[in-house]
């Protein structure tokens, strides 16, 4: 007798509240250069407090709750996307004054997206008195980084504007707040830091489906992440260990890692020519190598190579060596100490985050040939996934 399907718990209707991100315009009061949106600020942050937790466990050979940094990131990401977008002096004046309150509307709001996941009672405990740990502060120091970063590319196009002095000595200020951890001390110090944190902020400026408008307008860099969290959340559904999660998570970030040195070259165009897609993998890597990987420390160095190296295959570690495995095989090592991952259900998560852009745009009324084309083909390919019998392919279905 047949199974009946599952249907996984990560809803359009949570995905729609990611996507919403992507429309929340920062420092929107300011004389900006260049648009800045929340989606691409919360995957730079992230980026910022991965780079600053791993210096963190090479220098003070401190051991990184990866899980609970990556779920604290989540919590406050969700919550953010719900408060919308809050001038900061008010925002933090009011979690101040009216935390509990806060924290009630957003789980309310939140409720019938996340209350099913094992992590929501820790969710609402969180947003109600975070705890004062290492992966807390990493956030922190990785939010006011990121906010930096930003605000220094408005501070030198139009440094007279009214506040602008004040805005720049408080966010100064805070990341001084942070000099005890080694990440930010090494970052503040050393240029080879600050240059990559600065290569993953252009990934916030290559933008997807660049040759068709669409409506919101998303980046590589915000792509990775809704990937990221994607990944996580359905790692939950097919029953992933520990460290297929976070593997999940870091690998969807850093997929498009390469993009940085070659810019983002659509699928079409790899696959018109033979040997073509083989030619920019060999590019991609040799650019990698070069440019990132010799100025990272090891730990990270190993990570990179893992994350984006054949980045949608599947694989496992035995000691130091990289095994690879077809199909849901990679279930036999789905166990924390092979710090598997699954590369083929990346990909679905992958196409995920691009029919969302399509669909999302079209449903806005701002649709073309490459989008409705695009939306058909990803439905075709993965509108009938299934995995350990959880019905992936129901969440595009449900887009229709």
């Amino acid at each position: 007798m047949e199974q009946k399907l599952k249907k996984p718990r990560l809803s359009t209707s949570l995905l729609r509240y990611i996507f919403t991100a992507a429309s929340i315009r920062r420092w929107n009061d300011q004389a900006t250069p260049i648009e800045f949106t929340e989606l691409d600020k919360q995957a730079h942050k992230f980026v910022i407090a991965y780079l600053f937790a791993k210096i963190e466990e090479n220098e003070k050979k401190i051991n990184i709750n990866w899980e609970k940094l990556i779920l604290y990131f989540c919590f406050e990401f969700f919550s953010r996307i719900v408060l919308t977008d809050i001038k900061p002096p008010i925002f933090y004046a009011l979690q101040k004054n009216y935390r509990d309150n806060l924290s009630i509307f957003v789980i309310e709001k939140l409720q019938n997206e996340l209350s099913e996941y094992p992590f929501f009672d820790t969710m609402q405990n969180y947003l109600k008195n975070p705890p004062n740990t290492i992966e807390t502060q990493i956030l922190k120091a990785a939010h006011f980084y990121a906010s930096k970063w930003e605000f220094d590319i408005i501070y030198h196009f139009n440094p007279y504007m009214y506040d602008v002095q004040n805005i720049k000595k408080s966010i100064d200020l805070e990341v001084e707040n942070h000099y005890h951890l080694s990440g930010m001390q090494k970052t503040i110090l050393f240029k080879n830091i600050q240059e990559l944190i600065t290569m993953f902020g252009q990934l916030r400026f290559q933008k997807r489906w660049s040759q068709t408008p669409r409506i919101p307008s998303t980046s590589v860099l915000g792509h990775t992440l809704v990937v990221a969290i994607c990944g996580y959340l359905l790692s939950y559904d097919i029953d992933a260990c520990k460290q297929m999660r976070i593997n999940h998570f870091l690998c969807g970030l850093f997929h498009d890692l390469p993009e940085i040195l070659t810019r983002d070259i659509i699928s079409p165009i790899k696959q018109s020519v033979k040997g073509l897609d083989q030619q920019i993998k060999e590019l991609e890597e040799k650019a990698v190598k070069e440019k990132i990987l010799s100025i990272v420390p090891q730990n990270i160095a190993d990570d990179i190579i893992y994350f984006t190296h054949n980045e949608f295959s599947n694989r496992y570690k035995i000691s130091c060596f990289i095994e690879n495995i077809e199909g849901e095989e990679i279930f036999k090592y789905n166990q924390d100490e092979y710090s598997p991952i699954y590369g083929e259900f990346l990909k679905i998560c992958d196409l995920l985050s691009a029919y969302l852009e399509a669909k999302i745009s079209i449903a806005h009324g701002i649709s073309s040939k490459d989008l409705t084309e695009g939306a058909e083909v990803i439905l075709k390919k993965c509108g009938t996934k299934v995995i350990k019998n959880i019905d992936i392919g129901s969440i595009f279905r449900d887009f229709e």
